[in-house]
C-alpha cells in the first residue's frame, strides 16, 4: 500500500531504529552516549527508539504528514561525533514517503527541515497493526552521517505503533 492508506485516524508513534550497523558501532565505542528527551524511549528490540505522536496533517495534494516530538542524541569520540534527530516527521503521499528532522544547521530557527530517508516503495501494514516504511538514506542525510555512508544506503525502516 502507498500514500496514507492503512494509517486509520488514530495517533500512532514512531519506532525507528535509525542504521542498525550504526548503532553496533557506536555500542562498540567506550565513550558513546545516547540521550533521549521529550518523551522519546528505547522501544522493544527491532524499534530502537520510539518519538511520540505530536499531530497529523492531511495534505491538500493527497497523504498526510505524522510529526512526532522529542530527540534522541548520540555522541561519542570526545564529542567529535555528534548526531541530533529532533522531531521527526513522517511525510507519506501516494509518490512515497520521506523521514524527516529539525536542521540543526540552521539552528536556533527549529522550521527548516533535513530529509534523513526516502521511500519509494510500498508500505506494509502487518498483522498486528504496525504499519513499516522501508527507508534509505537521502542525499541530504549524507552529511548527518559524516559522509560515511552514501546516498541510497539502507536505513532502518519507520515503524508506525498505535498508541494507547
Amino acid at each position: 500500500m502507498t500514500g496514507s492508506a492503512g494509517l486509520g485516524h488514530g495517533p500512532r508513534d514512531l519506532a525507528w531504529g535509525i542504521k542498525p550497523s550504526f548503532l553496533s558501532y557506536l555500542d562498540g565505542l567506550g565513550d558513546s552516549r545516547i540521550v533521549t528527551n521529550g518523551g522519546v524511549h528505547p522501544g522493544e528490540p527491532g524499534d530502537a527508539y520510539v518519538f511520540p505522536f505530536v499531530a497529523r496533517t492531511e495534505l491538500s495534494g493527497g497523504g498526510v504528514r505524522l510529526e512526532f516530538g522529542g530527540d534522541l542524541r548520540l555522541t561519542a569520540h570526545g564529542g567529535m561525533l555528534l548526531v541530533i534527530f529532533m522531531n521527526p516527521w513522517l511525510t507519506m503521499t501516494p509518490e512515497g514517503a520521506e523521514l524527516s528532522v529539525v536542521d540543526l544547521m540552521a539552528w536556533p530557527d527549529t522550521s527548516q527541515r533535513e530529509t534523513i530517508g526516502i521511500s519509494a516503495g510500498d508500505h506494509q501494514e502487518s498483522g498486528n497493526g504496525v504499519l513499516e516504511v522501508p527507508l534509505k538514506l537521502a542525499a541530504s542525510g549524507v552529511e548527518t552521517f559524516n559522509n560515511v555512508y552514501p546516498a541510497g544506503t539502507e536505513l532502518a525502516p519507520a515503524r508506525l505503533l498505535h498508541t494507547e
